[in-house]
């Protein structure tokens, strides 16, 4: 399976999960297949996982979504043992495993030799790690982990794709505010600062 396909499945399933991204092509096909005010995309590479992780936790209620990527995610496996020990049942990690390097030119990740990120995921006490190869076992993935307990990971192994979309067409604080302007609304939360009132010492006079 190459990345879109496993992303476009992914997609057919998406209701209000808060979903975070990885940078490169992962966000573009995320934006080309399911653009909406709960996605949030591009934090710097090694964040999706720990962000997804932070949220899920605020918002034990509300299934959280990372889509990684192993570069990203072999940057930070400090997140795996956290995940292990919290072990938020509403968490999914979703690591689109092409075993590159892929933003930066191509070079080879560790998971091209002997890393297994869900094998490492296991052993940090994540209860619900999956290697799959194809979608029947993605899907098959999928199921387990949107109806089983505790935290899940899914390591997907993906050639990358050849469908070239284009960026998503939001600078990162457009996409911050929106993301946020969404949990605000759908959690009924105050979490933005409100702009202060100009006091009238604070009024130059024109």
């Amino acid at each position: 399976m190459d990345s879109y396909t496993c992303l476009e499945s992914l997609a057919k399933r998406i209701g209000d999960e808060l979903i975070v991204t990885n940078l490169g092509g992962v966000a573009r096909e995320w934006f080309h297949l399911k653009d909406r005010d709960g996605n949030l995309y591009r934090p710097y590479m090694g964040h999706p996982t720990p962000l997804a992780l932070g949220l899920a936790l605020a918002l034990p209620h509300r299934r959280v979504i990372a889509i990684d990527g192993d570069g990203s995610l072999l940057l930070g496996l400090s997140v795996l043992p956290v995940i292990g020990s919290q072990n938020p049942p509403n968490l999914i990690v979703i690591v689109i495993d092409n075993e590159t390097y892929e933003a930066t030119g191509g070079p080879a990740s560790f998971t091209a030799g002997r890393a297994d990120l869900a094998g490492m995921a296991r052993a940090a006490g994540v209860p619900n790690t999956w290697l799959v190869r194809d979608i029947p076992a993605f899907d098959s993935a999928l199921d387990a982990a949107y109806g089983g307990n505790g935290a899940s990971l899914i390591a997907a192994k993906v050639t990358p794709s050849t469908r070239r979309v284009g960026y998503a067409p939001l600078e990162g604080p457009e996409n911050k505010y929106r993301f946020v302007r969404y949990v605000e609304r759908t959690e009924k939360l105050s979490i933005l600062k409100k702009p202060k009132k100009a006091l009238p010492q604070d009024v130059k006079p024109g």
